[in-house]
């Protein structure tokens, strides 16, 4: 017959083995943010992203110190930057369905992150945006303000979906080469104004 301190380091050896396996088992479930986040899909300037749900081309990137919407609807004065402005050129094609919502941020290489000016109403994001057809490309312009020493060597993020809901949908990941001698080149003599044009079919 085991003594009473032996049954006791027992159960105690016991309830300690099944808490850790809680603990491991728990922490092999994923979060559920990181489950359902959009599937990103990496390129670089000026070569086509597949991101199954489309395609993405960055085609141009221009820094500014002020922009505009360009003729009809929501026609604006220059907008000056606190900063400067930061606006990618793009063609995109929806590849399957419809795409009705399109977001982009510009993800900096140290963490910070800045979304689509909502200054603007011809921007390809945000504003009155556009939606996608299968098939038919559109170019549009994304536009961002940010401070000129955030910008470090930033990577363009484009979402674009069927719905609202972006939970595993499609992301390109777009390196736009804005580093070392490019861009100190742009920054030293930025454009004074761009005018914002409405997205349209790529001709």
């Amino acid at each position: 017959m085991s003594s009473p301190f032996a049954r006791s380091a027992l159960t105690v050896f016991a309830t300690l083995t099944l808490i850790t396996m809680i603990v491991v088992a728990q922490s092999l479930v994923p979060d559920e943010t990181l489950a359902t986040q959009p599937i990103a899909y990496s390129g670089e300037m000026g070569e086509p992203v597949d991101a199954r749900q489309f395609t993405i081309t960055a085609e141009k990137v221009r820094v500014a110190e002020a922009v505009s919407d360009e003729d009809g609807l929501g026609t604006s004065g220059p907008i000056e930057a606190n900063g400067v402005w930061v606006v990618a050129t793009v063609e995109i094609t929806a590849t399957r369905a419809p795409l009705l919502n399109t977001d982009a941020e510009l993800v900096m290489s140290d963490g910070y992150v800045y979304s689509t000016t909502g200054w603007l109403s011809n921007g390809l994001a945000g504003g009155f945006g556009a939606t996608l057809d299968p098939g038919i490309p559109v170019t549009g312009m994304l536009v961002f303000e940010v401070p000129e020493d955030r910008l470090k060597d930033p990577t363009l993020q484009v979402n674009a979906r069927e719905s609202l809901d972006d939970r595993l949908s499609a992301r390109a990941d777009i390196d736009l080469g804005l580093s070392g001698a490019e861009l100190d080149r742009l920054l030293a003599d930025p454009e004074q104004s761009i005018a914002v044009p409405a997205p349209a079919q790529t001709p």
